[in-house]
């Protein structure tokens, strides 16, 4: 973790929040990722892992509380993208 965090906080109580695998308690964050790591590939233990450029853009942008969806959909080959 490089850069920022931010920190994720489940929704649903019971399951993902103050349940079994509450997603807080777990340290389930969206993180920075140095540029010689490869992307769209899972590393990280839960977490979401984004360049850390594109984590400091969208850290500045999203407020306390900000309702955050993941959801599992076919993500394009991040990997064989070219690095800015």
């Amino acid at each position: 973790i490089l850069s920022r965090i931010l920190w994720l906080s489940g929704c649903e109580p019971g399951l993902n929040r103050l349940g079994s695998v509450d997603t807080f308690r777990r340290y389930i964050y969206l993180h920075g990722t140095p540029d010689c790591e490869p992307m769209g590939v899972p590393l990280s233990h839960g977490c979401v892992r984004l360049r850390n450029a594109d984590l400091m853009d969208l850290f500045d942008q999203v407020p306390l509380h900000c309702p955050v969806r993941i959801e599992n959909a076919a993500c394009p080959d991040w990997a064989a993208a070219p690095l800015n």
